[in-house]
C-alpha cells in the first residue's frame, strides 16, 4: 500500500467513533467552532483518501474504502455536534446496568449515580443521560443540599448562562450546563461531565509533592488568565479560586474552573457579593465585604500559583529556584492593597507570555499525572 495512504487508512478504518478519528480534546466549544475544527481535520484526511490520486488499483480501492468510512464518520460527528453530544464520555455505548433513581427534563432522562462531593451547600453526583431512548453518556448532577441553599444553584446557573452567551474559545474552561430541575423543594442542575484533577490532588502526586515545575506552572497560569480575561469582561467575578476549584486536564494542557455558585455579577452596579468561606487564597476585600473586582480573582490566582510551585501562600514565600521575573510578577498579583495589584487578566496574560518567551523557547511539555 502507498506509504502515505497506509497510516491514514489504518487510522480511519480502526476508528470506532468519530472522536477516535477527529479527536475530542476541544469538545466543550460552541458548535460553530467545533465544526470548523472538524473541517480542518477532515480536509487533511480527505487529501489522502481521494481515490483518483492513486494509479495502482489496490491503492485506489483502499483509498475508496477509507474515503467512504471517512464520510460516514464526518456525518456522525456533525450530527453529534449539532445535538451538543460530541465527545460525551460513553456516548452510544451500552447504558450502565443497575438500579438508579431517574428524573426527566424535556427529552432528557437522567439517572443519578454515586455522590461525588458535598460542600454543605450543593451536593454533586455522577449521572447518565438518555435522550429519546438513546444513551448519550455521562453527566454531573448538582443538587442543593437543602431548600435554603437553592440560591447557590440559581446563582451558578445564571452566571454560566452569562458566560455562555457568547461563542468564544473560553467555553473549554467552563462547565456546560445542560438542564435545570426541581427535586421537591430543592433545585438542581445537570452539567456535561468534565474531566481533570483538582490542583489539590496534583500536589499529592509523587512527582509534584515538592511543587510543580515553573514551566508547568506558567502554562497553568496562562490558561487560567485567558479564561478570567473573558469572564471579567462579562462582568463576572469568581471569588473562590483555590486548589479545589481549579482543575488540570493534563493531556491537553487545559485549566478548568469549577464552582461558580459564589460568583458575583457586576458587583459595583448590582451590589452582589461573593459568598464564600475565607481561606489563605481569599483577598481581604472579599472577607471584609468591601469593593471587589478583577483584582480579587487575580489575587487568588497568584496565591494558588505560589502554592502550586511549593511556596507558602500565607507568607508569599516563593521557592528560590523560580525565575526572578516570574517571582516578581506573582508577588505583584498578591499585594494586600487591591490598588497595587494588576486589574486586567488579559494584560497580565501578555505580561507572563513575554516573561515566558524571554526565559525559554516555546515547547509543549507533557505534564505527567500517571
Amino acid at each position: 500500500m502507498d506509504a502515505d495512504l497506509r497510516p491514514i487508512y489504518l487510522q480511519i478504518m480502526q476508528a470506532a467513533e468519530p472522536e477516535d478519528l477527529f479527536g475530542a480534546e476541544d469538545v466543550v466549544l460552541p458548535a460553530s467552532m467545533l465544526l470548523k475544527y472538524l473541517d480542518r481535520k477532515y480536509s487533511k484526511l480527505k487529501a489522502v483518501t481521494n481515490p483518483t490520486g492513486y494509479h495502482i488499483p489496490e491503492d485506489a480501492d483502499a483509498a475508496r474504502d477509507a474515503d467512504t468510512r471517512l464520510e460516514h464518520l464526518l456525518e456522525v460527528a456533525k450530527k453529534r455536534i449539532n445535538l451538543g453530544l460530541y465527545g460525551m464520555p460513553g456516548y452510544d455505548k451500552p447504558a450502565p446496568s443497575g438500579v438508579f433513581k431517574t428524573f426527566t427534563v424535556g427529552k432528557n432522562t437522567y439517572s443519578i449515580g454515586p455522590k461525588i462531593n458535598s460542600s454543605g451547600r450543593v451536593d454533586t453526583y455522577e449521572g447518565n443521560l438518555v435522550r429519546d431512548g438513546q444513551y448519550c453518556g455521562e453527566v454531573i448532577i448538582a443538587l442543593a443540599h437543602s431548600p435554603e441553599s437553592n440560591h447557590f444553584v440559581q446563582r451558578e446557573s445564571r452566571i454560566l448562562d452569562i458566560l455562555h452567551n457568547n461563542e468564544v474559545p473560553q467555553w473549554k474552561h467552563l462547565p456546560l450546563l445542560l438542564d435545570r430541575f426541581a427535586a421537591g423543594e430543592r433545585l438542581g442542575v445537570t452539567f456535561r461531565k468534565y474531566s481533570g484533577q483538582p490542583l489539590a490532588q496534583v500536589s499529592m502526586h509523587t512527582l509534584h509533592r515538592s511543587g510543580v515545575d515553573q514551566k508547568h506552572m506558567v502554562w497553568m497560569l496562562d490558561r487560567a488568565l485567558s479564561c478570567l480575561g473573558y469572564v471579567h469582561r462579562q462582568g463576572v467575578i469568581h471569588g473562590k479560586l483555590n486548589p479545589e476549584t481549579l482543575l488540570i486536564q493534563a493531556g491537553n494542557h487545559n485549566v478548568f474552573i469549577t464552582d461558580w455558585s459564589s460568583a458575583a455579577y457586576k458587583p459595583a452596579l448590582t451590589g452582589q457579593r461573593v459568598v464564600t468561606e475565607a481561606s489563605v487564597f481569599t483577598p481581604r476585600e472579599i472577607i471584609r465585604q468591601s469593593k471587589i473586582g478583577p483584582w480579587s480573582d487575580i489575587y487568588s490566582l497568584g496565591k494558588v500559583m505560589i502554592w502550586v510551585l511549593g511556596g507558602d501562600p500565607a507568607t508569599d514565600w516563593v521557592p528560590e529556584h523560580v525565575a526572578e521575573p516570574l517571582r516578581n510578577e506573582l508577588l505583584h498579583m498578591v499585594q494586600g492593597n487591591p490598588h497595587k495589584r494588576p486589574s486586567d487578566a488579559w494584560k497580565l496574560y501578555e505580561v507572563f507570555s513575554e516573561i515566558k518567551d524571554g526565559l525559554w523557547p516555546r515547547k509543549f511539555l507533557p505534564f505527567d499525572m500517571t
